[in-house]
């Protein structure tokens, strides 16, 4: 039962091995570098940790694996250049007389830049972290004090200017969305103001219209009022004509008898 158990207990240990295994093959290439890696710190007369030191040929010699010297993961190391010979080191001890880390960004200079020139320094300062806190692990790995590294300080000065930086971009939304609700307020204003003389303009066009048909009823009723004057003038004019011309036979007719 102990060893039935014991076995399937193995059984991922050996799965993760051959995992391990294929990953190790993430940064292979068909064609070989002539700039090896090196891993060193010294204390002293001591050597803490150190790399291969050929000088030309793959990463692993005795594996004869060729490496991809432009490969992404690179850039989680500190890459030196010296005589024209490229190495990368996993752990930079601290050097207080020629560490010319500079210091973190200020506030004040950040503002100064644009927006792209505020992405593209973030993703700096992100890769900086990366591998700063890469030679962290790799000092824990190899139980190597983090006093005796420079990464401390380094790390403290990335932070700060990421800080900084969005603190900056912070103040710029900020001035943005108060700008944008001062825009919007006066734009209101200003639509509140159109629609008042549109309605203004509106009234006004229907009270002249209103007045213009008041005059026209007006005219008309006159003219009709005229209209039927006249014809009661007429009238009265006919039948008066009427009455005469009856009158004057009526005298006539008497003389006659008479």
């Amino acid at each position: 039962m102990l060893s039935s158990a014991r076995t399937f207990a193995l059984q991922p240990l050996w799965i993760l091995r051959a995992r391990n295994g294929l990953r190790a093959f993430a940064t292979h290439a068909t064609t070989p570098t002539s700039t090896p890696a090196s891993t060193s710190l010294t204390s002293g007369n001591t050597v803490i940790a150190s790399a291969s030191t050929a000088v030309d040929g793959p990463l692993r010699p005795h594996l004869n694996i060729p490496v991809d010297p432009n490969h992404g993961l690179w850039a989680f190391f500190r890459r030196k250049e010296v005589d024209g010979k490229v190495s990368h080191e996993t752990l930079e001890p601290a050097d207080i007389v020629n560490d010319n880390s500079g210091r973190s960004w200020k506030a004040v200079e950040l503002r100064r830049k644009s927006f792209k020139d505020l992405h593209t320094l973030w993703y700096v300062l992100m890769r900086e972290r990366n591998l700063l806190v890469t030679q962290n692990e790799e000092a824990r790995r190899h139980k190597i004090p983090l006093e005796m590294l420079a990464t401390q300080n380094k790390l403290l000065r990335c932070r700060k200017s990421m800080a900084r930086i969005k603190y900056v971009i912070n103040e710029r939304r900020l001035a943005y969305e108060k700008a944008t609700q001062a825009y919007n307020k006066q734009r209101e204003a200003d639509l509140a103001g159109e629609q008042k003389l549109i309605q203004a303009e509106q009234e006004e066009n229907v009270a002249k219209a209103e007045a213009m048909a008041k005059a026209q009823e007006a005219a008309r009723r006159k003219e009709a009022g005229e209209t039927q004057t006249a014809a009661r003038l007429a009238g009265a004019g006919i039948f008066e004509t009427v009455g005469s011309e009856s009158s004057v036979l009526r005298t006539e007719d008497l003389k006659n008898k008479s």
